[in-house]
């Protein structure tokens, strides 16, 4: 029997990412896009991971690109990049948000499963109402760990309380995906709304 509904938030709960933030922390920079996105994946595990904050990741990528000025000059442009990167996901789906609550509702255990930096959670966490309203949220900052590793979905399934297979879990990254299906969860490729509200109830009504 499904017992337990757990969603990731970014491009999940969120809408679409503004990706239009990377041109905007170039120009601030002066940086290359490419470049700059390929040191940002350098550090985005320990970001993630609650190991580095976003202002000391950013101060890290204008370092190593040579990006010259005073340490005043070079954190505040560091602080503004932080900025575009946070502001860009901060766009909530009422319609998905409306949808968990609703099966929340029903009796259904909420959960909440993401690679989450601090710096997010502080600034929009207790404006999420999924996230406010989760009977169990497992964010990658707090545990220090992050998906796809397993750890990760282990620590969800103990918080929930339930056998891996009474657990469905989206998530937008097919990586992620896998992780979870690793772990015996029941796991699903987020496209979009529709789907994955076929997607559940075909996991319910398989599973009584």
């Amino acid at each position: 029997m499904i017992k337990a509904i757990v969603f990731d938030y970014g491009n999940v709960i969120s809408e679409p990412q503004d990706r239009t933030c990377y041109t905007r922390m170039s120009a601030i920079s002066g940086l290359d896009e490419k470049a700059m996105m390929g040191l940002f994946w350098k550090y985005r595990g320990e970001y993630d991971r609650g190991t580095l904050r976003g202002e000391d990741m950013y101060r890290r990528i204008l370092a190593e690109s040579g990006v010259a000025g005073s340490e005043t000059v070079l954190a505040e442009m560091a602080k503004k990049m932080l900025a575009e990167d946070l502001g860009s996901w901060v766009r909530v789906s009422e319609r998905v948000t409306g949808w968990g609550l609703s099966v929340k509702a029903e009796g259904y255990t909420l959960g909440i499963l993401s690679n989450m930096p601090f710096d997010f959670l502080e600034l929009y966490g207790d404006n999420i109402s999924l996230f406010t309203n989760a009977d169990t949220a497992v964010f990658s900052c707090d545990v220090k760990q992050i998906k796809p590793e397993r750890d990760i979905y282990e620590t969800l399934i103990a918080k929930l309380g339930c056998r891996p297979e009474e657990i469905v879990f989206f998530d937008d990254l097919a990586v992620n995906v896998e992780g979870a299906r690793k772990a015996g969860i029941q796991a699903y490729l987020w496209t979009g709304l529709e789907e994955a509200q076929a997607d559940w109830k075909r996991a319910v009504a398989s599973n009584g």
